[in-house]
C-alpha cells in the first residue's frame, strides 16, 4: 500500500503540528487498555508515535507498523530520543496492514484514529482482520475506532474547503494552515473522497484519500464473518454509550 502521506515534505511534522490531533482524548483510553492487557501490544498505524510513546512509557512491550515512510521516521527519531527503558519495550516497522508476519502474538491489538476507514472494501476488511487474528494470543483483544458517520455533514459539504487549523507557526519558523474537504460521496460504497490541504509557508499540498464509514450492525456483522465476537461498544474515549450523535464508534472484540 502506498502511503498518502509521503508526497508531503515534512509530512511527520506537519501532522504533529495539527492542534486537533493533539488535542484527541484517545491516549489515556488506549494507554489504560495496554496496561489491563499485560502482554504484548500491536498497534497497527503508529504513525508518529501519538499512542505509542505513552503505552512503551507506562511499562507495556509495543509493536508499531505503518505504511508511511514519513510518519515511522519521526516516530524512530521521537523514540532515539526516550531512555533505554522505553526504547527497549518499543519497536516500529513499515508493513501494509492487510498482509503483515511478525512472528509472534499479542495480548491487544489496536488500530486507533480510524486506521480502519482507510480500507474501503470488504475483501481489504477482512484481509486485515484475518491478519489480525493469526497474531492475537489466546484471549488477545482487538479494539479499534471509527468516526460515528454524520449524514448531515457528508450532505451538507458541498466540496467547499473548510479551516480546521489557523495559522500557526511551526517549530523551524514556516507557518502552516490546514483546511478540509469532502470532493464527494459514494453512497453506495459508503466511501467519502476526501481532502485535507496543508498550506505551509504559502505552498499548498492536498493529500487526498478515502475514508469508508461503518454503522454498528454492519462493523457487527464484518467482525463476525472474520470470526470475531464484540465484546462492547463506545460512544466516546470517556466510554459513553454508543447513540445517535455521538462523535466515535469504538470496538472492543475478541475471537468468537
Amino acid at each position: 500500500m502506498t502511503s498518502v502521506y509521503d508526497h508531503i515534505p515534512d509530512f511527520g511534522l506537519l501532522y504533529d503540528s495539527v492542534p486537533l490531533y493533539q488535542e484527541r482524548k484517545d491516549v489515556d483510553f488506549y494507554v489504560a487498555e495496554a496496561i489491563a492487557a499485560k502482554g504484548g501490544v500491536l498497534e497497527v498505524g503508529c504513525g508518529t508515535g501519538r499512542i505509542l510513546l505513552p503505552i512503551a512509557r507506562t511499562g507495556s512491550s509495543i509493536v508499531g507498523i505503518d505504511s508511511s515512510r514519513q510518519m515511522l521516521a519521526r516516530c524512530r527519531a521521537k523514540l532515539a530520543a526516550e531512555p533505554a527503558d522505553v526504547r527497549a519495550r518499543a519497536r516500529v516497522e513499515s508493513h501494509d496492514m492487510r498482509d503483515f508476519k511478525l512472528g509472534t502474538k499479542f495480548s491487544l491489538i489496536i488500530a486507533p484514529f480510524r486506521v480502519l476507514q482507510h480500507l474501503t472494501t470488504i475483501d481489504d476488511q477482512l484481509r486485515f482482520l484475518e491478519n489480525v487474528a493469526r497474531h492475537l494470543a489466546p484471549q488477545g483483544r482487538l479494539i479499534f475506532d471509527v468516526f460515528n458517520p454524520r449524514f448531515d455533514r457528508l450532505v451538507g459539504g458541498g466540496g467547499v474547503e473548510l479551516e480546521d487549523t489557523p495559522e500557526r507557526r511551526l517549530p523551524d519558523g514556516r507557518t502552516l494552515r490546514r483546511a478540509y474537504r469532502i470532493a464527494r460521496v459514494r453512497w453506495l460504497d459508503q466511501v467519502s473522497e476526501s481532502e485535507l490541504i496543508y498550506y505551509v509557508d504559502g505552498k499548498r499540498y492536498v493529500q487526498a484519500f478515502e475514508m469508508r464509514w461503518y454503522l454498528t450492525a454492519e462493523l457487527r456483522h464484518l467482525l463476525a464473518r472474520a470470526g470475531f465476537h464484540v465484546r462492547e461498544m463506545f460512544g466516546d474515549f470517556a466510554r459513553g454509550p454508543v447513540v445517535d450523535g455521538c462523535p466515535e464508534i469504538i470496538v472492543m472484540a475478541d475471537r468468537a
